[in-house]
């Protein structure tokens, strides 16, 4: 549907010829007159608007399509036009306020498949502030009202940007293997409410009284009563534990190129924020905060995540690689941790690694070995070898964590990047070939119809400097020479038409080239005895291989000779030619189709005999690419002897 859509045109011109429109001006001309000769050239009625002002130029417009004759002549005179109707424009003064006022302008709606309409809105805008464009997000649409040479720019762009996102499919891999053990053995001294320092105590005290002093119930002696012997409670350890956890995960996710994933795998667990703790005796203002916070204190809590958390931001490149942003995060909980306040264990990767399609990294070394070693006893004697390790307690801790992490990237969606996306775009080129001012498609002929020609005006040949105006002809088979009697042909190349002959059912539609063939000088003038030299020129003729060129030779002239040009010879091409009756030359070429695609062909040595016009015409050609078949266009030219 969009293809078709944008085969057609809002607004079209429907001249009767669009090719071989071969215009010359070798003197300065009116361009009032130049309009005029167009105008009958193509069936297209040119007005001039008042703000147009006429002046004489001199321009060459061989070789060039009716689409491309108007917009070099606009371009050159600082002229630009609008359409009226199929068949009529109006040539205006390229001013800012005329192009604002009269200039054409189109609205097209581009549905979109994968860009963002806010997003290219932006773009657009920048490349030309002064384009209208709206977006519509509900049907993800974007609305742009511009003229035809601004809309083939948009065009190029939306088409270039509305692509789909290549996507990577992301291999997850990660394992944390810990390893502990401890060994505890030996004499502990059990501590109560009171004794927190941990240390061994032997000794006496007096008894405090109430008072607050130590006192005695003897004046010189001490009563047995008064003296309390502290001895500590010793337990005896013989521990000895180990242990193996191992923490796997094989995630996989699907990630947009330039998008993130995330993958967490674990659970929270619950920590003390903050604790407001008030009394509920003493101060009556104390009391009733405490009733308003709704009891003695208040507890607040937060929430850890606890376990494995991953994000990868995938971007894949042209060339099919992949650059991946990773940031890995594993947090575990440790083992003898108290309710409310735990201990939290923390393994991380960030990182950016560039991969190939396919290819897997591994992320390792993230090793952590910790070892630790205490002996606790009364001093002195835990100092005692042997004795001191009976007495004393002993206490071994070893623990060992590793963290390898694993990844795979491949690539699932390519970017659908094409040649056009990567070869530079000129506007003007695009307006020309595909713009709003295409023509409608001709209708076919019935069999044996005579072919039209109300492109064609009478010139006079003696008229200097007059236009050669060829119609387009279509390469064809070699034709055979016209039996004897045949009318002769027309006087002036702007009368010369050429009509195809009937294509066999075997004979396969020849492809649409810009092939063109042009004579120079168009007009000439020479005395009988003296010598004109005609140039063959060719334009558009990339990849031309091989072909057959059939020209007609007037009984004025005689050949003198036919020499190739660089066309033709350059890089081994060659040049044979066959002379026939009735001035009937054939010449077959072959050239390197690599070779320029422009150049001149031949040259035609003529040697004047009698008094007469004595026009040179290209009968008929075939051309081919390769095995293809091509068409072509040519002009001819007209010598006249005096």
């Amino acid at each position: 549907m969009k293809a078709k859509a944008d085969s057609l045109n809002v607004v079209q011109l429907n001249p009767h010829s669009i090719e071989g429109i071969d215009l010359n001006f070798s003197r300065k001309t009116s361009l009032r007159e130049i309009f005029s000769t167009l105008s009958r050239a193509s069936g297209v009625n040119i007005i001039s608007h008042s703000s147009f002002q006429d002046q004489s130029v001199s321009i060459d417009l061989r070789g060039l399509a009716f689409q491309r004759v108007l917009d070099t002549l606009m371009l050159q005179n600082d002229l630009f036009y609008k359409m009226i109707d199929k068949n009529t424009i109006m040539v205006f003064k390229a001013t800012p306020q005329n192009r604002e006022q009269y200039e054409n302008q189109i609205i097209k709606t581009y549905y979109l498949s994968n860009a963002d309409p806010a997003e290219l809105r932006s773009t657009l805008t920048t490349i030309n502030p002064q384009l209208r464009v709206f977006t519509d997000k509900r049907v993800n649409a974007i609305i742009v009202k511009a003229k035809p040479l601004e809309l083939a720019i948009v065009d190029q762009v939306i088409r270039s940007l509305d692509k789909a996102k290549a996507e990577v499919m992301v291999y997850l891999e990660l394992m944390e293997v810990t390893e502990n053990s401890l060994e505890q053995a030996g004499l502990l001294p059990v501590l109560n409410a009171s004794d927190t320092s941990g240390t061994y105590r032997v000794g006496a005290t007096t008894v405090n009284n109430t008072s607050g002093m130590n006192t005695n119930s003897g004046f010189t002696k001490i009563h047995t009563a008064d003296i309390r012997v502290l001895f500590p409670n010793l337990a005896l350890d013989f521990l000895k534990s180990n242990g193996d956890a191992r923490l796997v995960a094989s995630p996989n996710v699907r990630v947009l190129s330039g998008e993130t994933g995330e993958v967490n795998i674990g659970e929270k667990i619950s920590t003390t924020q903050s604790q407001l703790s008030l009394p509920t005796t003493g101060a009556t203002n104390t009391s009733s905060a405490a009733s308003l916070l709704g009891g003695v204190g208040q507890t607040s809590y937060s929430y850890e995540d606890v376990g494995v958390k991953i994000k990868v931001e995938p971007r894949v490149h042209n060339n099919g690689e992949i650059t991946l942003k990773i940031d890995s995060l594993v947090t575990t909980l440790k083992s003898g941790s108290q309710p409310g306040r735990p201990d939290l264990g923390k393994r991380e990767i960030k990182t950016s690694a560039r991969l190939r399609d396919g290819e897997t990294a591994i992320f390792g070394g993230l090793l952590k070995d910790e070892e630790q070693k205490s002996l606790q006893g009364i001093w002195g004697l835990s100092d005692i070898p042997f004795i001191g390790r009976l007495i004393g307690n002993t206490r071994n801790s070893k623990a060992k964590t590793d963290v390898i992490l694993t990844i795979r990237a491949v690539l699932v969606r390519k970017p659908v990047l094409t040649d056009l996306d990567m070869a530079p775009f000129n506007p003007d080129d695009a307006t020309a070939k595909a713009g709003p001012f295409t023509p409608e498609p001709a209708k076919k002929l019935p069999a044996g119809a005579p072919v039209p020609n109300p492109t064609t005006p009478a010139v006079p040949a003696s008229t200097p400097g007059a236009p050669a105006l060829a119609p387009a002809v279509p390469a064809s088979p070699p034709a055979a020479p016209p039996a004897s009697g045949q009318p002769t042909p027309p006087t002036a190349p702007s009368d010369a038409i050429q009509d195809k002959k009937p294509a066999t059912p075997t004979d396969p539609p020849p492809a649409p080239s810009d092939l063109v063939i042009f004579m120079s000088p168009v007009a000439s003038e020479i005395k009988p005895g003296e010598r004109v030299r005609i140039s063959l020129t060719v334009s558009g003729g990339g990849g031309l291989s091989s072909g057959t060129l059939e020209l007609r030779l007037p009984p004025g002239l005689r050949l003198q000779g036919v020499t190739p040009g660089d066309f033709i010879t350059g890089d081994g091409g060659s040049l044979e030619q066959f002379p026939g009756k009735d001035g009937l030359l054939k010449l077959v070429f072959k050239r390197n189709p690599k070779s320029s695609d422009s150049g001149p062909f031949a040259t035609l040595d003529l040697e004047g005999l009698t008094a007469g016009n004595a026009p040179v015409l290209i009968q008929s050609g075939q051309f081919l690419v390769g095995t293809s078949p091509i068409s072509g266009r040519w002009s001819n030219a007209l010598v006249t002897v005096q």
